[in-house]
């Protein structure tokens, strides 16, 4: 629409074809402005008929198309508004057959900027499933603390390595230190999620993560800690070793 107001007002300025000696500013934009709209109209529903019948694949046909009739049925327009300005000895009119030229060159170069600035559009907006060039990365979930260490009164209990019993308490051996808690072995083997670990002794469970070896002492076998120290393993718990791969 801009460019149609823009189009009828430079033509009303310029006054071509002899308007510009035979008619003021104000006739010339009052003469031209229904003309132009009419052709708007007509070129406008020329292009909608062409192109919603031939399919997409076929542009050029339709181009070609298209401004072969905005000639056949514009340019007469134009002869007919021509032949209504008062003649005189220093303009000349086109003939029709020049105006249909005109017309149709007129309409192969507006099928082509539509179909550049088309492209130009397309190009300069990524498909909608593309990925983005940069994504900020998320940042690192913080470790879940085992409701275990969450009991221990300290403000930094550290990582979980094993749990031992001694008379009523359980002793909860952490990278940090040793504390110990009033409960029993079962209760706080329930509490060491998400610390992947097993209960290898009828009074101890360990952090696998923890578990640096194996040792032998006769028929008796220990795993050793992070930090040196040794727990013993009973015969009916050394399966899961072995499932670990440490036997």
């Amino acid at each position: 629409m801009i460019f149609w107001a823009g189009l009828i007002f430079f033509v009303a300025l310029t006054g071509p074809f002899g308007t510009y000696a035979a008619y003021s500013f104000g006739q010339r934009l009052l003469a031209v402005t229904p003309l132009l709209a009419a052709i708007m109209l007509v070129g406008l529903v020329i292009r909608v008929l062409v192109f919603s019948a031939l399919p997409p694949w076929r542009y050029r046909s339709a181009t070609v198309l298209n401004a072969g009739l905005a000639s056949l049925i514009i340019a007469p327009m134009l002869d007919q508004f021509l032949h209504r300005i008062p003649p005189t000895d220093t303009v000349s009119y086109p003939g029709l057959g020049e105006l249909m030229l005109l017309v149709f060159s007129l309409s192969l170069g507006l099928s082509s900027l539509r179909r550049s600035v088309a492209a130009a559009e397309d190009a300069s907006f990524p498909p909608a499933d593309a990925a983005p060039a940069f994504t900020v990365p998320p940042e690192p979930e913080t470790p879940r603390l085992p409701r275990l260490l969450q009991r221990l009164d300290v403000a930094d209990p550290g990582a979980l390595w094993s749990i031992s019993v001694r008379d009523h308490y359980v002793d909860v051996q952490t990278s940090a230190g040793t504390n110990s808690l009033l409960m029993r072995l079962s209760d706080a083997m329930a509490e060491t999620d998400p610390v992947e670990g097993a209960q290898i002794h009828r009074s101890h469970w360990v952090a696998w993560a923890a578990v640096e070896g194996v040792e032998r002492d006769g028929t008796k076998l220990f795993v050793v800690l992070t930090g040196g120290a040794r727990l013993p393993v009973s015969k009916n718990h050394r399966e899961k070793l072995v499932l670990r791969g440490l036997l």
